[in-house]
């Protein structure tokens, strides 16, 4: 089997794998945060959500040594070096795991200090001193072991991966809704977290170990190759991934001390379907790092160049279609979606989930070109998206905060803003890297991205007024009903606006999960009805 075809084969399951692994996620999210707003104050909520900005920039400590796992795992099987793949990984837990222990120290004797920074009460402290420690010493630990989880990516194992990966997150929901339920408030969260993790790594170093029949772990395999190997590649990612951590959370990071804990605990309640909805097409970009790395290994020349290209705009087009799908009807029904999860209106938090919704799919417009120019090597490339937004926020921060005063409906315009610049600054530059016309790519991708948004827009006013007239065990029943005639009206259009071919890839994954075959017949009946597609 050819290498290209070996990469259209894995990267497709791959997707399909991980994005249903993703959806369940969504589910367990979309049920947690109600539920623990029952048990804990808004003030709590906001601690919980602001330790993960704090475990984030931590989390750079190891970022670019798992990017450098996955893309050299990937080149190294290519090439039949998978002696070179295990001195980098023992090269690479060499490093790490002090890193970490160091990171733990830090943050144990800095202790008083990052609690005043972030203004936690003093009736909250005791619990926020176990809860940031605990969460910070789990972390760091799957920080440093994270090498078995990035070598199965590598080796395209993504199924067993996300099948950890799912497993671990349903046993902590469950745990969360013991822990926190029985009394354990925020810390039955971190307790939940804590279990979680440690399955995770568990499960990865023997599914690695298993799978992998070439692996070896060793001091003795140390090397300096590697070692050089981890730093120029990983330090680049490194920065990079300090950046973007930043970036995406700089949100809250400015509303803790504008406006407070629960300014924080808004935004974040904002933010979280949008966030959690980009967890689907990031799928997309996951895979898409071990795709390029193992084209790079494999091919040469225009062969390589054609097949990059043809990688980018495909996973750029299915990527904005699927994140589009979930932003669109997020952006349109925010009001009522908000009350039936949550119970009760936040004020403002509407408003946060529309800017959210639109600036995440503008960011994850991003996605296949940082993914597919880390997979060639090229890690720099990622600046171009980067530097923007800093420039941008630099910008649209103070402006807006000075001329409308500083809340967290002003701060989150201000980064929507200067996410929307600069993705489409970075799409243009990666567009003219690969020789793609600007003009194929508004055709190809932009274009569907937008349909979702004029579907949603014929349910926002009906579901908005039975909802805010039903009781909410209805209005469960009004936005799943609405969920369903979006998405059918959506299909199809989506494809009406597709190619043969594309309807023949539909038509093969309807029948690998339908019991039978009558949704396939239809399809096969409307792809025959579709004589001249919009889209070529």
């Amino acid at each position: 089997m050819s290498h290209t075809e070996t990469v259209r084969k894995t990267f497709s399951r791959n997707v399909l794998i991980d994005i249903a692994a993703r959806i369940g996620y969504l589910l367990t999210r979309f049920l947690v945060p109600p539920f623990v707003l029952k048990y804990v104050t808004l003030d709590s909520y906001g601690l919980w959500a602001t330790t993960f900005i704090l475990v984030s920039y931590l989390g750079i400590s190891s970022l670019g040594i798992s990017n450098v796992y996955i893309k050299f795992t990937a080149e190294y099987i290519a090439r039949g070096a998978t002696e070179r793949a295990n001195r980098l990984i023992s090269t690479g837990l060499m490093i790490s795991i002090p890193v970490c222990l160091l990171l733990f120290s830090a943050v144990y004797f800095c202790l008083p200090e990052i609690l005043t920074i972030l203004k936690v009460s003093d009736t909250l402290k005791s619990e926020a001193e176990v809860v940031l420690l605990m969460v910070v010493a789990i972390f760091l630990l799957s920080l440093s072991l994270s090498a078995f989880r990035d070598l199965l990516v590598g080796a395209q194992q993504l199924a067993s991966v996300q099948l950890i990966w799912t497993f671990s997150y349903l046993i902590e929901t469950l745990l969360i809704l013991v822990l926190v339920g029985s009394g354990h408030g925020v810390r039955g969260l971190a307790e939940a977290f804590l279990i979680r993790t440690l399955i995770e790594i568990v499960l990865s170093i023997g599914v690695a170990f298993r799978k992998l029949d070439w692996l070896q772990i060793s001091p003795r395999l140390f090397s300096s190759e590697a070692l050089q190997t981890l730093l120029s590649f990983g330090s680049t990612v490194q920065i990079s991934g300090l950046l973007s951590i930043v970036l995406n959370s700089i949100e809250r990071a400015i509303a803790v001390p504008m406006v407070g804990l629960a300014g924080a605990a808004i935004i974040d309640i904002g933010k979280k379907l949008p966030a959690m909805a980009a967890s689907i097409p990031s799928a997309f970009a996951s895979s898409l790092i071990p795709a390029s790395s193992y084209l790079q290994g494999g091919l040469k020349g225009d062969q390589q160049r054609e097949a990059q290209q043809q990688l980018y705009l495909k996973s750029a087009r299915y990527m904005n279609l699927t994140s589009a799908f979930v932003c669109g009807l997020l952006a349109t029904i925010s009001t009522p979606l908000l009350y039936v999860w949550l119970g009760k209106n936040y004020t403002n938090a509407p408003l946060l989930m529309v800017i959210f919704a639109i600036s995440t799919q503008l960011h994850l417009m991003t996605g296949p070109g940082t993914s597919l120019l880390k997979g060639q090597g090229k890690p720099l490339g990622e600046f171009h998206y980067i530097v923007p937004n800093i420039l941008f926020l630099l910008l649209f921060v103070p402006l807006l905060g000075i001329s409308f005063g500083w809340s967290e409906v002003s701060v989150s315009i201000a980064v929507a803003s200067a996410t929307a610049c600069s993705a489409a600054y970075f799409i243009n530059y990666v567009n003219d890297k690969l020789a793609v016309s600007q003009l194929d790519y508004i055709k190809t991708v932009v274009f569907p991205g937008i349909i979702p948004y004029f579907v949603g827009m014929l349910f926002s006013l009906p579901t908005t007024i039975l909802v805010s007239h039903s009781s909410r065990f209805i209005g469960v029943a009004v936005i799943i009903s609405t969920g369903i005639c979006y998405t059918a009206i959506l299909a199809a259009v989506i494809l009406k606006l597709s190619d043969r071919t594309e309807r023949v890839a539909i038509i093969e994954i309807a029948s690998r999960f339908l019991p039978s075959n009558s949704l396939s017949n239809l399809l096969l009946r409307f792809e025959k009805d579709c004589k001249k597609p919009a889209y070529r």
